[in-house]
């Protein structure tokens, strides 16, 4: 990822110099072009497919919409984890974001340094199945499911610049974002005589959590399964990535 990520950048500034030369050499032509079409490779590996449709309101300013649909691939085994215990997994995420985008300088747009605050839901889904052993040294079978949701407001600073006037690359370089994770985690155990222990364990795990987050979990048990809850954690987050797009 950081090798792709490395050469992808290059790319961008190697672009955008050849750009911002054939403006230099070219004769100066307005060029107008008002929405932008995009795509994310950044996210795939956050297990989203995910796009954006930017739209100028006026030749300083612009909205954007941005989109993510889950891919629900394994994660089991990519980016240097591997549980052993894990038999089948999903997981995949989903995103809407609203933003709104100035431009600073005086170069024909939509490209140059940019400014934009935004909004943005997210949600988590993972389901995995599998088995283990227990305290009592016996192996019981499993299954987790996540379902994990948070509303987001952030802001950004980035650079967009338009090759041939038409393909436009968009480097977000830095974000910060915060918001509150909320949503349940489910952990289903057969046979059933083990979900009191399981119960026990997960407390124990909570209980050595900084404060600030073992005060927003609550364990609930049911005949078959161990529930924790999650309302309200602080998600701080820090955004940079990459898009490609078609201008028009």
């Amino acid at each position: 990822m950081r090798k792709f990520t490395l050469l992808f950048v290059l790319s961008v500034w190697v672009l955008c110099g050849i750009a911002q030369e054939q403006i230099q050499t070219q004769e100066p032509t307005p060029v107008s072009r008002k929405t932008v079409i995009k795509y994310m490779p950044v996210n795939y590996f956050f297990e989203s497919t995910s796009f954006e449709i930017e739209r100028m309101v006026n030749s300083k300013n612009s909205v954007t919409l941005g989109f993510g649909f889950p891919t629900n691939q394994s994660v089991n085994g990519k980016y240097g984890t591997k549980a052993t215990e894990i038999t089948e997994d999903k997981f995949g995420t989903m995103h809407l974001r609203a933003a709104y985008r100035h431009y600073a300088g005086k170069k024909s747009l939509p490209r140059g340094f940019y400014i934009e605050p935004y909004l943005k839901y997210q949600k988590v889904d993972y389901n995995a199945k599998g088995s283990f052993k227990g305290t009592d040294n016996v192996t019981y079978n499993g299954e987790i499911s996540a379902k994990l949701n948070s509303y987001n407001m952030g802001f950004q600073m980035g650079v967009q610049c338009l090759v041939f006037k038409r393909i436009s690359l968009d480097w977000y370089f830095l974000g910060i974002e915060g918001g509150m994770l909320n949503g349940d985690v489910n952990a289903k155990v057969n046979p059933t005589t083990y979900v009191p222990d399981m119960k026990k364990e997960v407390d124990k795990f909570i209980a050595d959590l900084p404060a600030f987050l073992s005060n927003k979990l609550k364990t609930t048990q049911t005949s078959d399964a161990v529930n924790i809850n999650a309302k309200g954690i602080p998600l701080p987050w820090l955004r940079t990535g990459l898009s490609i797009g078609i201008a028009f």
